[in-house]
């Protein structure tokens, strides 16, 4: 018997066991593997990021607008064998780079890039996880009234009148205040879990359910936990 025939035959005594004791999950097993296997057709056929998404051998990916880049200058990578599950949204704009390891898991996570975030190698994320690398609002008031101002006016679709020239809020320029995040290999994100601009997070720790990382360096195998986090101890590496 050959390695491939084993390997079927156990595909199918895997889904005939979930049928039988756990038969919704095995309808959203079903779920899943559709999603994974048309969004990689639709790749095959459709220039989705126009060059500006690189993907490894292998890389799974439930829904393709997942992956949001916008052009020209934004770029996001994905490693080999990395799962990018439904709920994942990965937008880099301006000149942003998000860079993902291999073999990393993606769940119900966010992240937001006008600089550069990393993931290194088997990061893993879980529920409502938030990486932000840039400030979206300005803190001075004054400076945050003409930004909304400019939003709301400007916004469409409008069900009023059209605002006249003298009427126009004041022109809004500022430049988003930015810092890299890079976050090593093997690294556990847990449910909840912000990360913002400036946080470097060394390989083989853990982020604790609910925990809020600021600028900072923290160091390899540390559990992370607390708003703001903190240290609380190092992980085992065995």
């Amino acid at each position: 018997m050959t390695t491939q025939s084993i390997k079927q035959k156990h595909i199918v005594f895997q889904a005939a066991w979930l049928l039988i004791t756990r038969p919704m999950d095995f309808l959203s097993t079903l779920r899943e593997f559709f999603l994974f296997t048309t969004a990689w057709a639709l790749r095959q056929v459709i220039p989705f990021w126009g060059g500006r998404v690189e993907l490894g051998k292998n890389v799974r990916i439930q829904k393709n607008r997942s992956l949001r880049v916008e052009a020209p200058a934004a770029q996001l990578s994905i490693g080999d064998d990395s799962i990018i599950y439904e709920n994942a949204l990965l937008e880099a704009f301006g000149e942003g780079r998000i860079e993902v390891g291999e073999q990393s898991v993606l769940g119900d996570i966010r992240i937001s890039c006008r600089a550069r975030i990393k993931l290194g190698k088997r990061c893993l994320s879980s529920w409502n996880v938030f990486l932000q690398d840039f400030d979206p609002h300005p803190l001075e008031q004054a400076l945050r009234a003409k930004q909304v101002s400019q939003l709301v006016t400007h916004f469409r679709p409008s069900f009023v009148r059209q605002v006249s020239t003298a009427e126009q809020p004041e022109p809004f320029e500022w430049e988003y205040p930015k810092a890299d995040i890079v976050i090593g290999d093997d690294v556990w994100l847990g449910a909840n879990v912000t990360i913002l601009k400036g946080a470097h997070i060394g390989s083989g720790s853990i982020v604790a359910a609910g925990a809020v990382v600021v600028r900072g360096t923290y160091p390899e195998r540390s559990l992370l936990a607390g708003n703001p986090a903190r240290v609380i101890r190092e992980v085992n590496a065995s």
